[in-house]
């Protein structure tokens, strides 16, 4: 049987943020070569949130909690804190954690979780999940044992990355950087998608407005 598709609960930048995120992709990408560059419309820019397998019908469930979920939920605003590369050569802003942002993840996995088929097989660095529990720390073991997924708790750290170089040890100077301020904003737009290699997201399924006033 094939793998099922993967798909990606995220929250999409609003256009100003999502602009910067590619003119910074493609800067990064003449700094030495990367696996990818985001583009608005083909590879977005996004923050994940939960990612799991699902077939047709639960595709069709998940959508149709995560615009309820919007629906309850309230605009989110969010601090860029600082770029980072990690070992595996993706490049990524970090943004701030918030408790408002931390509930949407929880809720996420609550509705999302019980409709997933498996575990997915590879993770956005390539990793085969099967293989990757027996060595993960315990916290995120348990993650991947419980919901599929690890970044969760501890794990949660919000970013959007942004390349990911063929040197996975490439270290980028922070002179060749913009002002990390200029991708704080307010998220409000919840999205389903489907996802591509290097944790890409190639297909938007479906967008929902957070449009709650008391969340």
């Amino acid at each position: 049987m094939p793998d099922l598709p993967v798909y990606d609960a995220v929250l999409l930048p609003p256009e100003t943020v999502d602009a910067n995120s590619v003119l910074l992709s493609r800067s990064l990408a003449r700094l030495a070569p990367t696996e990818f560059f985001l583009e608005t419309g083909r590879l977005y820019p996004h923050i994940s949130l939960y990612m799991a397998n699902f077939t047709p019908e639960q595709l069709e469930q998940a959508t149709a909690a995560l615009h309820e979920i919007a629906g309850a939920t309230g605009a989110l605003p969010l601090t860029a804190d600082h770029f980072d590369g990690n070992d595996q050569g993706m490049f990524e802003l970090f943004y701030r954690k918030t408790e408002a942002l931390t509930r949407l993840q929880q809720e996420l996995i609550a509705r999302l979780n019980p409709l997933r088929t498996g575990l997915r097989h590879r993770d956005p660095v390539g990793r085969v999940l099967a293989d990757h529990l027996k060595v993960a720390p315990a916290e995120a073991r348990a993650n991947l044992e419980r919901c599929g997924y690890d970044e969760v708790g501890a794990f949660f750290k919000p970013h959007i990355t942004c390349a990911r170089f063929k040197q996975r040890d490439f270290s980028v100077a922070e002179a060749a950087l913009p002002p990390v301020e200029s991708f704080t904003t307010v998220y409000t737009t919840l999205a389903l998608c489907e996802m591509g290699e290097h944790g890409t997201c190639t297909r938007v399924v479906s967008r929902a407005i957070c449009s709650s006033t008391t969340g």
